[in-house]
């Protein structure tokens, strides 16, 4: 076969990216995270946010699939699949109107959708897997409970309350079994592509953000507390972006590069489909949680969005540190202190937006408490997230300067593979 080799990637193709088919694709799921978030802002409980992740998590299993066979094959290459992508647009369409009702009237609606898609999809990589004696038994294992999987989703709209909810949280389960089976095959995956489809997804979980700022900003008179709002929830956003992007995407494209085989699968699994779940999410629940604080910033945080707040940072910072400990098996346990200020939010952001632009007797002492309170837990954010990895990266640099010609190691002895380095070095 043309389109894939042996080594699981594609043929003369080590750098593809993304097609404009699969940038239009994604429009689709801009409107589902859009769509997931508010389906939890209108039930920011622990059963609405529950509900929210079950539906995140099928939404997410649909685009890897697509992700996945856009990495198996260009999508755009020929009429064929071009066609067939296309087809899916419309479809995936009505699943996402019908999510904020998915667990009512809509649920039909959605599950059709949905089993439809997913089945085109898995046909779509069957199309380049059964085909490659190499390939193909890895995805048999796969689709074995894959198939399966949506057909449970239908089934489970015919009923309703907790025995929908449970039907499908089996077919989210069979969905990862499904992942878990396949672990010891190879599979067509362009390190490149795979890489980048995942960081634009986690751009549009991000856009999000700027849309729930600006959509509730837009609702209301713009003043002086709502600029404030605005600048300090987008100003998190950013945050959020150059944690992720400062070395997600780097090391998880250089690890599937230099992987070979089912271990190339494996990571590209761990890493992406099932690392990001937790990064993708929390970017939603802080979407959330930005839609309702914007445009109250002088009011109180509320329980239910003292929760979504804390939830959304742990998430993040959690599939954060996955991501790295299973690349590196190491963890930047300063990175932990992100979370320790989302439980400090739990017990006392109610009243910290209230102390800070307090007003009427004893405002002055209460606005310099809340100011000094709110300003060192954002400190202590800024500096757990972003500084200290930059301090530890300059450190680091320092550490690696050239040594003066001539110098030699205390510990490189005779014969030693340093003062065989050293002598090499001093004959260039």
């Amino acid at each position: 076969m043309s389109e894939v080799v042996a080594s699981g990637t594609t043929a003369g193709a080590d750098e593809r990216h993304a097609t404009n088919l699969e940038l239009f694709l994604d429009l689709v799921f801009v409107f589902a995270v859009t769509q997931i978030a508010s389906l939890i802002s209108h039930h920011p409980t622990g059963t609405g946010t529950a509900k929210g992740f079950l539906i995140a998590l099928l939404v997410w299993w649909q685009w890897s699939q697509f992700t996945w066979a856009g990495s198996a094959i260009d999508l755009q290459r020929t009429a064929r699949t071009r066609v067939l992508v296309l087809g899916c647009i419309p479809v995936t369409l009505i699943m996402t109107i019908s999510i904020p009702d998915a667990f009512d009237s809509s649920g039909v609606w959605f599950a059709a959708a949905y089993m439809g898609v997913q089945l085109l999809v898995l046909g779509m990589q069957g199309s380049v897997s059964l085909v490659d004696p190499l390939l193909r038994p890895a995805f048999i294992r796969y689709a074995s409970l894959a198939t399966v999987a949506p057909v449970v989703v239908l089934v489970g709209a015919f009923v309703h309350d907790r025995a929908r909810v449970a039907l499908w949280v089996g077919a989210a389960l069979l969905n990862f079994i499904g992942g878990l089976r396949a672990a010891s095959g190879e599979w067509a995956i362009n390190p490149v592509h795979f890489a980048e489809r995942h960081s634009l997804f986690v751009i549009i979980s991000l856009g999000e953000v700027l849309v729930a700022a600006g959509a509730a900003a837009s609702e209301i008179r713009l003043d002086r507390l709502t600029a404030l709002a605005i600048i300090v929830a987008v100003s998190v956003a950013c945050m959020l972006w150059w944690t992720y992007f400062a070395f997600i995407p780097i090391v998880g494209e250089h690890l599937l590069r230099s992987l070979q085989g089912a271990r190339r699968g494996v990571f590209a699994r761990d890493l992406y489909t099932f690392g990001h779940v937790p990064i993708v999410f929390g970017l939603i629940l802080y979407a959330v949680v930005v839609k309702h604080l914007v445009p109250h910033p002088e009011g109180h945080l509320t329980v239910d969005d003292r929760w979504l707040l804390a939830l959304s940072i742990a998430f993040f910072v959690g599939g954060l540190l996955a991501f790295q400990y299973r690349a590196v098996h190491r963890v930047a346990r300063e990175r932990f202190a992100a979370i320790a200020v989302a439980a400090g939010l739990c017990a006392v952001g109610h009243r910290l937006p209230g102390l800070v632009v307090a007003h009427g007797a004893g405002s002055e002492m209460r606005r310099a408490l809340g100011t000094a309170v709110f300003s060192g837990m954002i400190g202590v954010t800024i500096f757990g997230i972003f500084l200290t990895p930059v301090f530890f990266y300059v450190v680091e640099r320092l550490g690696r300067r050239p040594k003066v010609e001539g110098e030699v190691a205390p510990s490189a002895a005779p014969g030693s593979t340093g003062a065989v380095a050293h002598r090499e070095g001093g004959q260039k």
